[in-house]
């Protein structure tokens, strides 16, 4: 089973091909912008590159955010839109989760994520045992902090790099349903919808 893992939360352009043991292909370029212009060319030269087809690929695993806005929507609407032909599922997880359990992959700790999100505020999450104890929540810094310290973590991570090849097996043993491909805001845009609506955030 190849699994396509896609990333473009935030100044890297990134995504890797894995099956359930080995690393098939990896690419990454840090470009800032010029996500959308950039992702789909990669995803096809390292396909291409690792002597596979696209139609080799039997699941699709995203990063849903924190990150740019924009950045986040580029990665998610790709992968819909490669999945989407090919009915394949598509698997959405935040950076915050892979990074939680990179950090604990025995299940045996409190672990929190923090990705600080300017403005003086951190979104974060919290998990126990493996299990999400808390879902991403964005708080002042101080605030957060004191909340987070308050839990006594066995460990605190922030603000890493997403790896592609780990999101990629992470989504292996997931499902559309446990694991939707929606992304996660840190805060509402500075411009609203349509009629003034405003998209879901880490609350």
């Amino acid at each position: 089973m190849l699994t396509l893992g896609l990333d473009t939360t935030g100044k890297a352009c990134s995504a890797a091909l894995v099956d359930e043991g080995r690393i098939i292909a990896h690419a990454s370029e840090p470009i800032g912008r010029g996500h959308a212009e950039r992702l789909a060319p990669l995803v096809k030269e390292m396909i291409y590159n690792a002597g596979c087809n696209v139609g080799d690929v039997s699941r699709v695993g995203v990063c849903t955010g924190p990150g740019s806005f924009t950045g986040q929507r580029v990665a998610l609407s790709f992968a819909k839109g490669f999945a989407l032909p090919r009915k394949l599922p598509v698997i959405g997880l935040s950076s915050l989760e892979i990074w939680a359990r990179q950090a604990d992959p025995e299940h045996t700790k409190v672990v929190v994520s923090v990705a600080d999100v300017r403005r003086g505020e951190l979104c974060w999450a919290a998990w126990k045992n493996g299990k999400a104890e808390i879902s991403p929540v964005t708080h002042k810094a101080e605030q957060a902090e004191n909340l987070i310290e308050a839990l006594k973590p066995d460990e605190v991570v922030r603000d890493q790099s997403i790896s592609t090849v780990i999101l990629a097996w992470l989504a292996q043993h997931e499902t559309p349903q446990s694991a939707p491909a929606l992304p996660l805001y840190s805060r509402g845009p500075d411009a609203k919808l349509p009629g003034g609506i405003s998209p879901p955030t880490a609350a």
